[in-house]
């Protein structure tokens, strides 16, 4: 049984079609050689609910590459001491210029088990700092795809008393 050429035409063309769109998709990310570096500037409790609790989180964007950045969108999530703590997704859009930076206002949930780990960790281990971890994706106006990023950050505190001079 042979084919009729024009389904295969059709076929081939389609095929054909399908690789420029996904092409086209990748190059589109290949402008941004280096992943933006997404940090934490400051957390704020916002809710906080029996069961769950929402935090307003500062995030500072920079964009070490040579093109702007159209952010539309992200997902992200926040771990803290190597748990996750957090999750959340916004859809600000933000356009952060060529080696420029951007710092947004985004919201996070947390439930209270999560809450009670952190605590509890906290509590039996004595730590002069907290590790913390950001990681998502950026979503980007006309791409296909998404742009990873993934920051890992630690603030160090200190006991507070008196200082001997």
């Amino acid at each position: 049984m042979r084919i009729p050429d024009d389904c295969s035409r059709t076929f081939r063309y389609a095929v054909l079609a399908l690789l420029t769109v996904l092409v086209s998709g990748c190059a589109g990310l290949g402008a941004y050689r280096e992943t933006p570096r997404v940090s934490l500037v400051s957390i704020q409790p916002k809710e906080m609910g029996v069961l769950e609790q929402r935090y307003g989180l500062q995030l500072r964007i920079l964009n070490p590459n040579d093109t702007v950045l159209p952010v539309t969108g992200m997902q992200y999530s926040l771990q803290i001491n190597d748990r996750e703590f957090a999750y959340g997704v916004s859809r600000q859009p933000v356009s952060i210029p060529a080696y420029g930076e951007a710092v947004l206002d985004v919201d996070v949930v947390s439930n209270l088990l999560r809450v009670l780990q952190q605590l509890q960790e906290a509590s039996t281990v004595k730590q002069e700092s907290l590790k913390y971890r950001i990681s998502g994706s950026l979503s980007l106006e006309n791409h296909l795809g998404k742009l990873p990023f993934d920051y890992h950050g630690e603030l160090n505190y200190l006991p507070t008393g008196p200082t001997t001079p």
